[in-house]
């Protein structure tokens, strides 16, 4: 009798073992990156391959915005009405895709505030580069983004 629940014990802890090495073993092959893409590295030569195809690749996109008036920092940027971002520091990065919504949130302010787009992917056909946008005690849309 003891012998065989030291044998199932032993099958048990191999079992056990076995899962864990497994389960190590997929999650590092299954990594996902900071931008939401799983990569696979394949072979000696490390190529990594994404998960999804190239055109879906090409409907992303990043703009970085610029707070123009420092002073308000509790300026927020909504993204098809969700708020993705805020001005802790002067500059935002955004990540969108085709037909994205921009707007700013500057209704806790009673004074006139700028943000500019000063950065776009190269696939990015509007918002424009450089172009600025006011608000006032309201939400204006930066635009509506285009990709090449």
């Amino acid at each position: 009798m003891k012998l065989s629940f030291n044998k199932i014990e032993k099958l048990l802890l191999f079992l056990f073992s076995f899962c864990f090495i497994l389960l190590s073993i997929i999650q590092f092959i299954t990594y996902k990156n900071n931008n939401g893409i799983y990569i696979y590295n394949v072979g000696i030569k490390n190529k990594s391959l994404p998960f999804f195809d190239d055109n879906e690749l090409k409907d992303k996109g990043i703009i970085i915005l610029k707070n123009m008036t420092p002073n308000y920092k509790n300026i927020k940027i909504l993204l098809n009405g969700e708020p993705v971002g805020e001005f802790s520091n002067d500059e935002v990065q955004i990540h969108v895709s085709h037909n994205d919504i921009i707007e700013i949130d500057g209704t806790k302010y009673n004074n006139h505030l700028k943000v500019k787009v000063i950065g776009i992917s190269s696939n990015i056909e509007t918002p424009k580069l450089n172009t600025i946008i006011t608000t006032f005690q309201s939400i204006e849309i930066l635009g509506k983004v285009r990709l090449k």
